[in-house]
């Protein structure tokens, strides 16, 4: 053997015992000889890659491939290397060239980047039908499917990854966002949970447990999550952002001050903390100034919510063309994503067009006569379109130690789909009214528990209007209360406002859509009032908040609550509760206000093509245009 061959397989040695700082010095050694050897191209080849030097890599592995292109493994090192240097088109070349399943796997990888995802999704599923136990090929599988729009293909590859590595924390992410864009919120709490579990010292982790506790309402949870992020990394901004925007959420603007305050002192700066500054001092009515902080944003924030922010600022100050502008950018943002595209798909304006067809005169005609049993008071249903003065409502009824008031709490909406088929609210008997209306309680014990018994439930929840005759024949003895609002303010208010995406409120993305749905839901309210025997009570929010005390007290009789001092301190309520779980939450904490009313007519213009559709409703409630 030569001192040459003797020095190479010295080198070889030293790579195949992990010394990579010894052999890339003994392959340097033997590369300053000159010698044109494939296997010394192959060596220094293979130690540049796992050295981090993937481009040195490269002219070295194309060598060694060229004088033995048989050899499967110089065929995948060279493709690697090529992927990590962004050379895709000639890994895919080189990679095709094989019949190896980790040459598959390039060729999959590359048309992912390329975004040939058909050709990848195929190119994976083969890897995986190979190699199922190829954790990063289930991954990839996932977001692709994901990006496709198949969201159980997306979850069940996303969950196989985790399995078999539970501790693959970007394919934890991608589930996380998953079930986010799916309102799947206890579950997306629980994967978190765990991933936190795992890895304690990772902020960004902590942060986006801190978004999913906050979505389930334990604010307790999201604070800690968010404290323990800033305790490891108190220069993070996000974690600032996302703090602050849950002390503004819960009313807590002193806090927020603080935060923002504490910021500054440790040099945080940049979009996260001018975006906090600008919310603060929009609650505390210093416009002006919340602009101007808000105009030094560039990127950075999300957009749907920073332009909700330049959007409220903009018609606080009166300029309406902005601020119209605005919220149509902050609506756009909202739409063009995945949730909301699943949303716009569930057909609820369909559904509540079907509803008004089943309350046609003569097909409430032909319904069965259901008497179900009441072994527990009927609950008192608030209803109304969205933004038309409930959640003000409901934060007064707060003020009645006799009642439990519920704040959008789907109960209506999970028993509706144990009834499964909507036609089946014809046909009722006794004893299946009598089982929906105990599922009832069930199910609100289990979203919202009462601390007696002997509370009256007050179900919240305006869209309920839709399915007023369900609730209806499930208790015939409930009571209604009926929050009306001038259409053209309320549709305005929909519009402008930043919903959480569900299938109702995706429609107020669009100004039109939203009066559509308005239109819908008016018909479907009024054909249910018409035809069936419901118990109503209508109260006005303009009279509400201009004249309050006349319009609470003929709630209140009709809803047999007596009335007390300090009924009316909507303010004091508003502070015992830890959240307010709808757009209102910044409002109800102020004294009454009347300068919501008649808002829609700064917005004229941009309204008037929406107004032929909202005309017959302004007539028939008295309105005036």
């Amino acid at each position: 053997m030569s001192s040459f061959d003797t020095a190479l397989a010295a080198a070889f040695d030293l790579y195949r015992k992990g010394d990579l700082a010894g052999a890339t010095a003994a392959s340097r050694r033997l590369l300053a000889q000159k010698r044109h050897d494939p296997r010394l191209s192959a060596l220094a080849g293979m130690v540049a890659l796992q050295s981090g030097a993937a481009g040195e890599a490269v002219s070295y592995l194309r060598q060694a491939l060229a004088a033995t292109p048989d050899s499967l493994p110089l065929r995948i090192n060279l493709a690697f290397a090529l992927v990590q240097t962004g050379q895709l088109d000639e890994a895919r070349t080189v990679a095709s060239r094989g019949d190896d399943v980790a040459l598959w796997r390039i060729v999959a990888f590359v048309d992912q980047q390329q975004g040939h995802d058909p050709a990848a999704i195929r190119g994976f599923r083969r890897v995986l039908a190979a190699f199922p136990q190829d954790y990063e090929s289930w991954s990839n599988l996932g977001v692709l499917l994901f990006r496709k729009d198949d969201v159980a293909g997306a979850e069940a590859a996303f969950r196989q990854a985790l399995a078999l590595n539970p501790a693959d924390r970007d394919t934890c992410l991608h589930l996380e966002t998953l079930l986010d864009g799916l309102g799947r919120q206890a579950e997306r709490q629980a994967l978190l949970r765990d991933a936190v579990g795992r890895v304690p010292d990772d902020a960004d982790l902590l942060v986006r447990l801190g978004l999913a506790e906050g979505a389930m309402d334990d604010f307790a949870a999201a604070e800690a999550a968010y404290l323990a992020a800033l305790r490891l990394a108190p220069l993070y901004p996000l974690a600032y952002l996302e703090y602050g925007m849950l002390l503004e959420r819960l009313n807590r603007l002193d806090d927020l001050d603080h935060l923002i305050a504490q910021a500054g002192t440790r040099g945080v700066a940049g979009a996260e903390i001018d975006y906090l500054a600008a919310w603060a001092l929009r609650r505390a009515g210093r416009f002006a100034e919340a602009g101007s902080r808000a105009r030094k944003i560039d990127g950075g924030i999300d957009p749907g919510r920073l332009a909700q922010l330049r959007g409220e600022i903009a018609d606080a100050l009166g300029d309406t063309d902005a601020a119209f502008a605005a919220f149509t950018a902050m609506n756009d943002a909202s739409a063009a994503t995945a949730a909301s595209a699943r949303a716009r798909a569930s057909g609820f304006p369909d559904e509540v067009a079907a509803t008004i067809r089943r309350l046609a005169p003569a097909s409430v005609a032909g319904w069965t006569t259901a008497s179900p049993v009441a072994s527990s008071p009927a609950p008192i249903f608030i209803v109304g379109f969205p933004r038309s003065g409930t959640t003000l409502l409901d934060t007064l009824l707060m003020n009645a130690p006799e009642l439990h008031v519920m704040e959008e709490v789907p109960v209506v909406e999970r028993l509706e789909k144990r009834l499964g088929d909507p036609a089946r609210i014809a046909t009722l008997s006794d004893d299946e009214a009598t089982e929906l209306r105990a599922a009832y309680f069930e199910i609100q014990q289990e979203f919202s528990p009462r601390a007696s018994v002997h509370q009256r439930v007050v179900d919240k929840f305006p869209i309920n209007m839709v399915r007023a005759a369900l609730i209806h024949r499930i208790f015939p003895d409930a009571r209604f209360v009926f929050v009306e609002r001038h259409p053209c303010d309320a549709v305005l208010s929909c519009f402008i406002s930043r919903f959480q995406i569900n299938r109702a409120m995706v429609h107020f993305q669009d100004l039109a859509a939203a009066a559509r749905l308005y239109d819908l839901a008016s018909t479907a309210w009024h054909a249910t009032v018409d035809r069936l025997p419901i118990r109503v009570h209508r109260v006005r929010y303009e009279r509400m908040v201009t004249d309050l005390a006349p319009e609470l007290r003929a709630m209140l009789d009709f809803i047999d609550v007596p009335w007390r001092d300090g009924m009316m301190d909507n303010r004091g309520a508003a502070r015992k509760r830890q959240h307010i779980a709808t757009p209102s939450y910044s409002q109800v904490t102020k004294p009454l206000y009347a300068s919501a009313i008649g808002r829609w007519t700064r917005y004229r213009t941009q309204m008037s093509p929406v107004i032929p559709v909202l005309h017959p409703w302004i007539e028939r409630m008295g309105y005036a245009l």
